[in-house]
């Protein structure tokens, strides 16, 4: 009965599917591609009767989480080929390892029929989700197979579980329905304990494993001078969300006024890049987009990152982070890519998206929390000296203790296989 008044929610809600992806591609093109495999209808090549593993990555954290992973089970696997599938053009459009066995497609709308069509043209020998993905609808079809469901790099916030525990009963059949459970840290156990009878094992975040680039020497002198970042102390707000640039540029405001300091914006959405760029100007500060970048620029107190996968080059250019979703109530978004490029990271009050890792890097005085007044005050700290030299040296020692060997994780999932 649960899943039956589950479905019909799902399939009232289906009817406004077309108009929600008609607004979201207005404002994000990509979401007009490949529209039909929202609705179960796909057209891949090279992938009928193959035996396939398939991993579902909603966006980008999930699908960069993977693929050091992938760069381990491809070669090991050399009769299957994998089927990687998200929600968000921007996951999609990750780089992932280059290999002819890895396809990519968009998981349809967790309606019944549509998980049948799914299911039939791809019937994958597992399914592997990441993090916080429980459908369970496809759960549910998944189980009546006999396919094999693991969730791995689980993560489960404390505000989640409350709304989970709402429904305790409909969650924990969910949740049982999954053969395996790997969390990412021992409180992301703990929360899945309170609504699942099933073991969950515990595993260090992949995200840690993934390869970040850092830019070159050549590289960052070029991206400076078509910025026209030249000889500043650059500030970045990575992943920033609505209210938060407002914030920083007020907060920022003796410091733009300043020729020897620059901030660099990136909003988490893309459907943003416009808004962010009228904000921008009617504070009244000149700016410079990444998108446009063919030519060296004046010299600007404020550059917008306008472009999707590069957001290692703005961390790179980056003297201080700071996490977006952090400093306005979000949760925060991941500060794993500024750690692994070994930059000083300040994180806002709001992290229970992320709160183990930023409470362990708290700790061990990788990360810096402060109250959004404090912006001004932090920074100028920061350059003082009075964070940044004990920040560095404590970065090497974290990451050593959270990079492990995967040979344990695809030991535990290998035996679905």
């Amino acid at each position: 009965m649960k899943f039956l008044i589950y479905q019909i929610i799902i399939h009232a809600l289906i009817i406004l599917a077309p108009i929600k992806f008609a607004i979201r591609g207005l404002k994000q093109p990509d979401y007009f591609k490949f529209l039909f495999e929202r609705f179960g209808i796909y057209q891949l090549k090279g992938i009928k009767h193959k035996k396939i593993i398939w991993f579902h990555c909603v966006s980008v954290g999930e699908t960069k989480a993977i693929d050091s992973l992938l760069k381990k089970i491809v070669p090991l696997y050399k009769n299957y080929d994998f089927l990687i599938t998200h929600t968000t053009p921007t996951g999609r459009n990750v780089k992932l390892m280059n290999s002819n066995r890895i396809h990519r497609a968009y998981l349809c709308l967790d309606s019944w029929f549509f998980n049948q069509y799914f299911l039939n043209y791809f019937s994958p020998k597992v399914a592997i989700f990441l993090e916080t993905e429980i459908w369970p609808g496809m759960l549910q079809a998944l189980n009546k197979r006999n396919i094999p469901a693991l969730l791995i790099n689980a993560r489960l916030s404390d505000k989640s579980l409350g709304k989970y525990l709402r429904f305790k009963s409909f969650s924990q059949e969910v949740l049982n329905r999954f053969n395996l459970i790997i969390a990412q840290s021992v409180a992301d156990q703990q929360n899945f304990n309170q609504l699942t009878n099933k073991e969950v094992f515990v595993y260090k975040n992949l995200k840690f494993n993934q390869q970040v680039p850092a830019i070159t020497k050549l590289e960052k002198t070029l991206l400076l001078n078509q910025l026209g970042l030249n000889n500043k102390k650059i500030i970045s707000l990575i992943s920033s969300r609505h209210g938060e640039e407002d914030l920083f540029l007020d907060a920022m405001k003796n410091f733009l006024n300043h020729k020897d300091y620059a901030l660099i914006i990136v909003p988490r959405h893309p459907q943003r890049f416009k808004e962010v760029k009228n904000i921008i100007q009617k504070k009244g500060y000149s700016f410079n987009a990444m998108s446009s970048r063919l030519k060296r620029k004046v010299s600007v107190p404020v550059v917008i990152g306008d472009t999707m996968g590069e957001v290692y080059k703005y961390i790179g250019l980056s003297d201080l982070v700071f996490i977006g979703g952090s400093f306005k109530d979000y949760g925060s978004h991941s500060p794993i890519e500024s750690i692994l490029l070994k930059k000083p990271v300040f994180v806002g009050p709001s992290i229970f998206n992320f709160k183990s890792i930023i409470n362990s890097g708290l700790k061990d005085k990788v990360f810096v929390q402060i109250k959004p007044e404090q912006i001004s005050e932090a920074i100028k700290k920061f350059f003082e000296k009075k964070y940044n030299t004990e920040i560095k040296a404590n970065i090497n020692v974290f990451l050593k203790e959270n990079q492990k060997d995967e040979d344990k994780l695809i030991k535990l999932i290998s035996k679905y296989f």
